[in-house]
């Protein structure tokens, strides 16, 4: 299906960057539509390759009998008529309004029909089929000769039969199963079909709690399984497509669906795109794809949006230069953080790096494995992370990846990686996954705990984000597998950029195909700096590995790749009963000597790391991170707090020296927090905040905040 996907958004660019708003201005509704999917989809193809196995209205390489669920083999034939069709209809085509090439497109769609061909992976037949059947006869209906009618009459029954309801599903499908009908009633002329396809190709614009939007801004497709990517691109597609198709008519897209639109394409999709490349975790099974990771091609969509959100064209027009190259990555870039309470996801951007966290817990779905595709991806969901500058660190990596050692993941080293009990919708089993947020900076924790398939392996795992660096805790690391535990820090590209290290006292360049372990203080590599300030045994590899796609994704390819990759990690031994780890990632460190610099300052303090609490101070900031994993208290000099329920807490000083309370709930208990805040020991007085989550609505999990006056508490 990969392929297909792929070949219909190519199909649907502009021709340079021309609007398909401008230029059709008369006509009805339908031919108005039509001239405009005739301008999205114009293309002049060259054909002679598939006429040389061209046969009687059929190819001789298509196996018409074919049933294989990915990459459907007979849908070829469909796109070489296609091709057909454009050529016989480009006045630049050498074969445009040639009468033999219009016989074979005539006896090319009578043999489609009388064979029928069936997949039995139900998006063939209801989407990739009767789409390109509607575009190809759009386009036809401009030949210099028509299609006989009773021919154009049986496609468009055959397309209505098969094609599905629209109103029966959901998200992008949804979407998807809405544009051919939108093709077909334009071609019959159906008004009452029109609007219905219309409206339900905007219904799924809404924030809800199934499949779609979601109301913290994420989007689920297969249940709650995050899908920012993959499924995300496809109703992208289709909903920009339609709304341009639409824009001037009746049928425009309404100015609160354009906001919750561009709110999502600005605020969460775009924002995992870096430079190119979209973060590998938010792809869904499609991480297993080649070639996935690079959407430059998604510029259409922002190209789109310039027309129909102009209040942020400059935005979408920075994001369009980016996806092709004429843009560094940081140019546009403004810092945030958010953490996504439905989706069970953070992230975290600077102009210099995106960093982002992908966690599942008993509300949400593991990433899914179906259709052979994503094979190996267990662990992927259990607090991967990715760290990015240019957004290339991890191209077409995954077919040479250890899927055991996935960057953030803690997980024993099994000689086997486990298949989740089901391939398409496998909750997690964590209650305790959320973070906090100020939208600026922000901690994220995860109570990880898996007793499956003989991973065993529990820890409490958090991430502390700040402008400079991101701190990085685990606690509590118990195992039972019969395999070493190893929390992998990154397993990147080398991308031929030398790798430092410091061991001991000793501060030297690896050689490839190194391998070191031991007391390393700290890693540079590409321009991130990891550090490991409680040691550890930590260490770092720079090697060749090899792979094939086939082995995660059997629809790929069985030929062996092979690529320099560098790992870091920090190995915890076989049944660890509380192992920790501490490290820090610093992002936009080039030499060994800013390093060595940035170890000397002492604005970050890790204050607490067991199995109940985590602490993190940051003294630049004036800001603290607290994650209670149990009811209790932390008490320092400068600050004290006590919870009487799990939650993750952000407090930081203000130059008035007013003190602001960002307070979570990853439990998403929905019950009343007691907070007590001291200005320094327990033995004063404290300030006392009441929080109560009960009121969530549709966000649980989400932060709340509150601000202590200088009159009441001051550091």
């Amino acid at each position: 299906m990969n392929k297909v996907r792929k070949l219909l958004l190519v199909c649907g660019c502009f021709l340079g960057s021309m609007s398909l708003s401008a230029e059709v201005t008369s006509g009805s509704d339908f031919e108005i539509l039509m001239q405009k999917i005739r301008q999205d989809f114009s293309k002049n193809p060259s054909i002679d390759e598939a006429l040389s196995f061209y046969r009687e209205g059929a190819f001789t390489d298509v196996d018409y009998g074919s049933i294989q669920r990915t990459d459907w083999p007979p849908l070829v034939h469909l796109q070489r008529v296609s091709d057909f069709v454009f050529a016989y209809t480009n006045p630049e085509n050498p074969y445009y309004a040639d009468d033999r090439l219009f016989d074979k497109i005539q006896a090319g769609l009578e043999f489609w029909h009388e064979r029928n061909p069936w997949c039995h992976n139900w998006w063939y037949n209801q989407i990739a089929e009767p789409q390109c059947l509607g575009i190809l006869l759009i386009q036809m209906r401009s030949g210099a000769k028509k299609l006989p009618e009773e021919l154009e009459r049986k496609l468009l029954e055959r397309m209505k039969t098969d094609g599905g309801d629209p109103a029966k599903w959901t998200g992008a499908n949804r979407t998807d199963i809405a544009l051919h009908w939108i093709y077909r009633s334009c071609l019959s002329e159906d008004s009452t079909d029109l609007k219905k396809a219309i409206e339900n190709a905007y219904s799924p614009l809404v924030y809800t709690t199934q499949e779609g939007f979601q109301h913290d801004n994420s989007y689920f497709q297969h249940g709650p399984q995050l899908y920012i990517g993959g499924y995300g691109d496809e109703i992208l597609k289709g909903i920009t497509q339609i709304a341009m198709y639409t824009k001037g008519t009746d049928y425009e897209l309404p100015e609160g669906k354009v906001a919750l639109l561009g709110k999502f394409m600005r605020e969460t999709y775009y924002p995992t795109i870096r430079g190119r490349f979209m973060l590998f975790d938010v792809l869904g099974r499609g991480v297993s794809r080649p070639g996935v990771t690079d959407k430059s091609s998604t510029a259409l969509f922002a190209r789109r949006m310039m027309e129909l959100d102009p209040a942020h064209a400059d935005e979408y027009r920075e994001i369009v230069g980016r996806l092709e190259g004429r843009l560094s990555a940081n140019v546009g870039i403004t810092p945030f953080h958010t953490h996504y309470p439905v989706g069970d996801y953070t992230l975290h951007v600077r102009p210099s790096y995106t960093f982002d966290v992908r966690m599942v817990s008993t509300r949400t779905m593991r990433c899914e494995y179906g259709n052979g595709e994503n094979l190996r991806t267990y662990f992927l969901s259990d607090g991967c992370t990715n760290i990015v500058r240019e957004g290339d660190e991890y191209q077409e990596i995954f077919p040479v990846w250890d899927w055991r050692r996935i960057p953030g993941v803690t997980a024993p080293q099994l000689k086997e990686i486990p298949m989740a009990k089901s391939d398409w919708q496998t909750k997690g089993t964590s209650e305790f996954a959320g973070g906090v947020s100020d939208s600026l900076y922000g901690a994220t924790a995860y109570a990880y705990e898996d007793n499956y398939a003989g991973v065993l392996t529990r820890a409490h795992k958090a991430w502390f984000f700040y402008e400079n660096e991101v701190v990085c805790l685990g606690a509590g690391i118990t195992s039972g597998a019969e395999a070493e535990v190893v929390t992998t820090v990154n397993q990147c590209l080398e991308k031929g950029q030398p790798v430092w290290i410091r061991n001991g006292k000793k501060v030297c360049q690896m050689n490839p195909e190194d391998n070191v372990g031991g007391s390393l203080k700290w890693v540079l590599h590409n321009g991130v700096g990891y550090i490991f300030p409680e040691g550890g045994t930590v260490f770092c590899q720079d090697k060749m590995q090899t792979g094939n796609w086939y082995d995660i994704n059997h629809t790929a390819s069985r030929e062996q790749v092979g690529k320099q990759v560098v790992t870091v990690g920090i190995r915890h031994g076989q049944k660890p009963a509380a192992g920790t780890y501490a490290y820090l990632v610093v992002p936009d460190l080039q030499t060994a000597g800013e390093m060595e610099a940035y170890c000397k300052d002492a604005s970050i303090r890790i204050l607490k790391n067991t199995p109940d609490l985590q602490v993190v101070r940051n003294r630049k900031l004036k800001m603290w991170h607290l994650v209670f994993y149990a009811p209790g208290t932390f008490e320092s000099r400068d600050l004290s707090v006590r919870a009487d329920r799990p939650c993750i807490l952000q407090l930081r000083e203000t130059k008035e020296g007013r003190l602001v309370v960002h307070a979570a709930d990853p439990a998403q208990s929905q019950q009343l927090l007691t907070l007590d805040i001291w200005k320094g020991r327990t033995s004063s007085r404290p300030f006392t905040w009441q929080c109560d989550f009960s009121q969530d609505g549709m966000l649980p999990g989400a932060s709340r905040m509150i601000q202590l006056s200088s009159d009441c508490f001051r550091l």
